[in-house]
């Protein structure tokens, strides 16, 4: 464990967010890879594509072939996300038909799915849901809907087509004003509605995992943390119980003309470590994660929503920025479902729409080839080089390391593969110097994939061979890079290591000048030599600090300038994110006290999160 002790104490090993102050602006980002050293993430050591690589779309997705499906698995793309859920079939306002009118219907329904064209294509890996129009409203009993939606899905599918997930309502709180004056009585009512459907799911121990609410904006520092009181936190405490998982939507709101509004880097990385440090200290552990969408906004464009190059491109690096967080907590993610879509005709028929395409689909029609008011043939739009970048990448993770927060890195090994993907969070080109450590095997091939969308222009996606692994690049604004190296034999890893993120017992301390806060965290598996990294999140106004004073167990530790991603200037209610602070070898003791102190008063320090490095013994 030599090697890996002094990895971690002098390199600062990050393969999630954990990245320690950056180098000035005229050095290079300093990347190294330890392909030789396995990383072990919670309990997950190997990349599930399924989580991540999703579309949002079903199989049986309207004007969908088996030639599109066929370019689908080649590409390794997953289903993610269908608006199919039980109360499609049932008209609101209408009585709910009963288990044995339902299960009546069950061998026509079953029948009928199997005689679809597309059902060889089946999967059950995929969110099913309903708009909340569809189904919802104050007066139904919520035990008698949760009947009927269980009913559904126990009769109306098979072992083989029964949804993974199911999110009884679509961004439910957004339509909250639709139901009455008091909001708040409504958000309860859906709460408690949702609640209900867990809990007969749970008692029925059907295979389909109830998640929500699926939060559109979660914005939940705005109003001191009311939002997130009144919203998320209302619902973990009403529903959270017969839940499987906590649901929302990640969006950036980029503008063509105006400053971006991106909630990807620090800011997504607080709201997500709140989440979860509320669900540790009520549930003992955090309940994982389901994104059904995460993309971007995109507005401000000429064209508005019809298809152009540059507008298709646009969201792109968006996908990126919210994978590459995502990523670094698969052991907490259950599904990710980017917001790409494949054929919409229910928008590209519209005489209005003039056969232009829903702005993220994969598929557009070619309107040259509209024959009978259909058309015959569909071209690809650039949001398919988002999977073409990804197509491949596979493995068990290893080691890397990133000297700029906003250079975010993962290596992994699959065989005699390995893939290390870079993403540039920052808005000015970057300058990388890249490594990789240990004795390795011969290279046999080396391939360079990139992409970047320049503002306000089409993406440009390359895959170039190489004839020797480069030891500098330079990754434009936003750009993601996957360089895929093959060797002539396999790495294998001489040294493993586990990361274990642990929260602590209190959260949301409000902020006082030169008023010490403390935060105590218990990490019962640390030893001597183990590293860490503490992600301090706080909400400020712009021209509060953002360096308080920081000690661990007594030792004053250094805190850092940046973050990963922008300083959110362009937000109107000031900052709110997460700074990842490196704790070295010798700190953490199995309970920790973390003490920040801020020079001025405001805001609230959300939460303290610590991710710790353990060496791991294998035989």
């Amino acid at each position: 464990m030599i090697l890996l002790r002094r990895l971690l104490y002098t390199s600062l090993v990050w393969i999630v967010i954990m990245h320690g102050p950056s180098l000035s602006a005229v050095q290079p980002a300093q990347v190294e890879a330890h392909l030789l050293t396995r990383q072990i993430l919670g309990d997950i050591s190997k990349l599930d594509r399924a989580k991540f690589i999703n579309v949002h779309s079903s199989y049986t997705s309207a004007a969908l072939t088996t030639e599109d499906l066929e370019q689908l698995q080649t590409l390794g793309v997953g289903f993610g996300r269908s608006f199919d859920g039980p109360f499609a079939r049932h008209e609101v306002g209408t009585p709910y038909p009963d288990t044995a009118m339902i299960q009546a219907k069950a061998e026509q329904v079953l029948a009928v799915a199997a005689a679809d064209r597309l059902y060889p294509y089946r999967t059950t890996r995929r969110i099913t849901t309903n708009e909340v129009q569809t189904a919802f409203n104050m007066i139904d009993d919520p035990r008698d809907v949760a009947r009927y939606a269980a009913d559904i899905l126990q009769f109306h599918y098979t072992e083989e087509t029964r949804p993974d997930f199911y999110s009884p309502l679509s961004i439910p709180f957004v339509a909250a004003g639709k139901y009455g004056e008091d909001q708040a009585k409504v958000r309860q009512r859906m709460a408690q509605w949702i609640a209900e459907i867990g809990k007969e799911f749970d008692r029925r121990e059907l295979s389909t995992q109830v998640i929500g609410y699926t939060s559109a904006w979660p914005v939940m520092h705005y109003w001191d943390f009311g939002h997130w009181r009144e919203r998320m936190q209302m619902f973990m405490d009403t529903a959270g119980d017969y839940l499987d998982g906590i649901c929302f939507i990640l969006m950036d709101a980029t503008h063509l003309e105006q400053p971006d509004q991106r909630r990807s880097g620090s800011r997504v990385e607080a709201l997500m470590d709140l989440i979860e440090t509320y669900g540790a200290i009520k549930w003992g552990k955090p309940k994982p994660f389901a994104f059904s969408e995460y993309g971007d906004v995109s507005q401000g464009w000429p064209e508005g929503d019809r298809y152009s190059p540059a507008r298709a491109s646009s969201e792109l690096t968006a996908y990126n920025h919210f994978l590459f967080s995502l990523l670094g907590r698969e052991d907490r993610v259950s599904i990710a479902v980017p917001f790409i879509t494949t054929k919409s005709p229910w928008f590209y028929q519209q005489p209005k729409n003039e056969w232009q395409p829903y702005s993220a689909d994969l598929w557009r029609p070619d309107p040259d080839s509209i024959v009978d008011n259909q058309p015959t043939r569909f071209l690809e739009t650039e949001k398919m080089t988002f999977y073409r970048l990804w197509q491949g990448v596979s493995g068990h993770r290893t080691l890397i390391q990133s000297s700029d927060p906003d250079i975010m890195a993962y290596a992994f090994v699959d065989g005699a593969d390995a893939y290390l993907c870079l993403n540039n969070f920052e808005e000015s080109p970057r300058q990388v110097s890249l490594s990789l450590s240990g004795e390795l095997p011969e290279v046999a091939r080396i391939e360079l994939k990139r992409l970047n969308v320049p503002r306000g222009k089409p993406v440009r996606y390359t895959k170039k061979k190489l004839e020797v692994v480069p030891d500098r690049l330079i990754l434009q604004p936003h750009e993601t890079v996957i360089l895929c190296i093959r060797y002539t034999e396999v790495p294998e890893p001489a040294e493993y290591v586990r990361t274990i993120t642990c929260y602590s017992h209190n959260y949301l301390l409000p902020i006082l000048a030169d008023k010490p806060l403390k935060f105590s965290i218990p990490a019962a598996e640390v030893t001597e030599s183990s590293q860490g990294t503490l992600r301090v999140s706080f909400a400020r106004e712009h021209d509060l600090s953002k360096q308080p004073r920081l000690s661990v167990n007594g030792e004053l530790l250094p805190f850092p300038e940046d973050w990963v991603g922008n300083d959110q200037s362009e937000h109107k209610n000031g900052f709110f994110g997460a700074v990842a602070v490196p704790v070295p070898a010798g700190i953490l003791q199995p309970e920790n006290e973390v003490v920040l102190t801020f020079s001025d008063a405001g805001g609230r320090v959300s939460t303290v999160v610590l991710e710790v490095h353990v060496p791991v013994a294998v035989e």
